[in-house]
């Protein structure tokens, strides 16, 4: 017995809600918004109305507490950006604190943090060939 009748021949009967979809990128894209590029795992999914997918920068936060005021990270890095130098130029971080780190900086360390990890890309494509022989041959490969 199938799972799907003839009325649902055309589709999902379920829609989805466009916007944020709390995912990392895998793939590289130009921000929502702002339109800046985004690397590989810097930002997240954003789902269109017309179903396709586009990406869009991490929400902006701001953490510590009033004893202890952090800069404002994730969100377009010009924005971004702009209200770290307001809050560093108004003396909110404190006296002779350093000024924040740029969000682009941010978000290209991100990127290369993906492209590095262990086991991405060529490196698993290798380890799958390389099983493959293995079995095929049926036993471990001499260097």
């Amino acid at each position: 017995m199938a799972y799907r009748n003839g009325y649902r021949r055309h589709g999902s009967s379920r829609g989805f809600t466009p916007g944020r979809v709390a995912k990392p990128n895998r793939r590289p894209g130009a921000c929502h918004y702002c339109g800046e590029d985004i690397p590989a795992g810097g930002g997240n999914l954003w789902r269109e109305a017309d179903g396709t997918w586009s990406v869009v920068h991490v929400p902006e936060t701001q953490g510590g507490w009033l004893m202890d005021p952090q800069p404002v990270t994730g969100g377009c890095p010009e924005s971004t950006d702009k209200r770290n130098a307001e809050l560093h130029a108004s003396g909110f971080f404190g006296p002779g604190a350093p000024a924040p780190k740029s969000e682009r900086d941010r978000i290209a360390a991100a990127g290369r943090a993906v492209r590095c990890e262990p086991g991405a890309g060529a490196v698993r494509r290798a380890a799958g060939r390389l099983r493959g022989a293995e079995q095929r041959r049926g036993g471990p490969l001499e260097p």
